[in-house]
């Protein structure tokens, strides 16, 4: 990491700056919240945090490191909104500006051998470059998965490891904190297909291993940073298969097919429906249990104290259910169809998608412990109700129509609510 000593920091013009008497040794975080450290401290602690121009200036040279930049680019790229009259000598000041806190920081010497980075003009281009002794971490993640890709066939267990130290390194998105700079933007993708690649190469080996508990700990590690995507979670919950909590199973997939649903519109795939059928049809219900561990299976969860939310697939299969129930007996069991009509303005996606939200949430509340709630698609909501007489339907119609005008009460917005008798003749789904 470079032999060079260095001192203490002190005050200097609200900058620190470095003497000589300890060992140089930079790290540059870059995949989270930007930092650099000298060891295990953090350099940017100690300086003026009101210097935003500057911070930007480094990251964007950081980002496109040992490439010839034009003076154009760079403050087209930064700065796009700004209507600077002398655009190059604006640039020539800031970057006179980070040169002296990159000095005084101590990472930047007068011979730029020995610092940990170099700034140079060369040829009308602008050219920054790391020297050894610093460490990137955006490089340093992309190196550990490239021997992971070269070892996943020849030795697992090694590429493993490295994969492993890969997705340790990825601590957010690259730069988090510029959200809406959009020069981050093709960097930030990057980084973040890599860590999914990474990632499922990861848990596909750690299947095959069938160590099975790091596949939970490297899926729960990536859901704190992006909860969204699906294949992690059928890697998750094959896991949870493995290890017979079927119990987290079952509710971890509840947990994620409603959250998809809610956050996204999104339904659950047909791999996803497949892993939930094995949890339904899991292999601890086997014939040799006693009697009151099946009993104990079938109770695994506490009933809600209102009616029941399911997926559209699990709905149609209590709809289909019932009506076979009706071949034997004259049902008394109804599905409800809630339209959302709009007579007025066009509704954008987020406003209509909050409204269903709310009337999904009324029906459930208004529902009985025994009835079961869907959402057929963005403007229709399905229900079932048993044990209950036809008469008794526009009961229930006008508790739901007055919550929801209470509630909601949108004028434009009209719900229409229709039934139908559940029996074997009718076949909706």
């Amino acid at each position: 990491m470079g032999s060079r000593k260095m001192s203490k920091f002190y005050k200097y013009s609200g900058v620190a700056e470095v003497k000589e008497d300890r060992v140089l040794n930079v790290k540059i975080i870059t995949l989270g919240n930007f930092d650099i450290l000298e060891g295990e401290q953090s350099i940017l602690q100690t300086l003026n945090k009101r210097s935003y121009k500057i911070f930007e200036l480094l990251k964007f040279f950081i980002t496109f490191k040992d490439q010839k930049l034009l003076s154009e680019t760079i403050v087209q790229k930064l700065w796009p909104d700004n209507d600077l009259q002398d655009p190059k000598n604006a640039l020539r000041t800031q970057i006179y500006r980070l040169r002296k806190m990159l000095k005084n920081m101590g990472i930047m010497q007068e011979q730029e051998e020995l610092g940990a980075c170099r700034l140079a003009f060369e040829s009308g281009f602008y050219v920054f470059s790391l020297n050894k002794n610093t460490v990137l971490d955006s490089d340093k993640f992309c190196e550990l998965i490239k021997k992971g890709n070269e070892l996943k066939h020849s030795n697992p267990q090694q590429a493993i490891t490295y994969y492993s130290q890969a997705l340790g390194l990825y601590r957010g998105e690259y730069l988090s904190e510029n959200l809406y700079s959009e020069w981050v933007i093709p960097a930030r993708n990057r980084y973040h297909r890599l860590y999914f690649r990474a990632l499922l190469q990861q848990l596909e080996l750690l299947k095959k291993a069938e160590n099975y508990r790091s596949m939970l700990e490297t899926c729960e590690d990536s859901f704190q940073i992006d909860l969204y995507e699906e294949s992690v979670h059928v890697y998750y919950l094959e896991a949870l298969l493995q290890l017979n909590q079927i119990k987290q199973a079952t509710s971890h997939y509840k947990y994620i097919t409603t959250k998809l649903y809610q956050e996204l519109g999104v339904k659950p795939s047909p791999l996803l429906r497949e892993i939930y059928l094995q949890i339904r049809q899991n292999p601890a219900n086997k014939n040799d249990r006693k009697f009151d561990d099946i009993i104990r299976s079938l109770k695994d969860e506490e009933l809600q104290e209102q009616a029941f939310y399911c997926e559209i697939d699990e709905f149609k299969d209590i709809y289909n259910l019932e009506r076979r129930k009706s071949i034997r007996k004259p049902s008394n069991c109804f599905l409800g169809v809630i339209t959302l009509i709009n007579e007025g303005r066009q509704l954008d996606s987020s406003k209509q998608k909050t409204i269903m939200q709310k009337i999904k949430n009324i029906l459930l509340c208004i529902l009985r412990k025994g009835d079961v709630v869907t959402q057929w698609n963005n403007g229709i909501i399905m229900f079932i109700v048993t044990d209950i007489s036809r008469e008794n339907l526009s009961i229930i119609s006008r508790r739901i129509e007055n919550r929801y005008n209470r509630e909601i009460g949108e004028e434009d917005l009209i719900l229409k609510i229709k039934y139908e008798a559940i029996d074997e003749k009718l076949a909706i789904f």
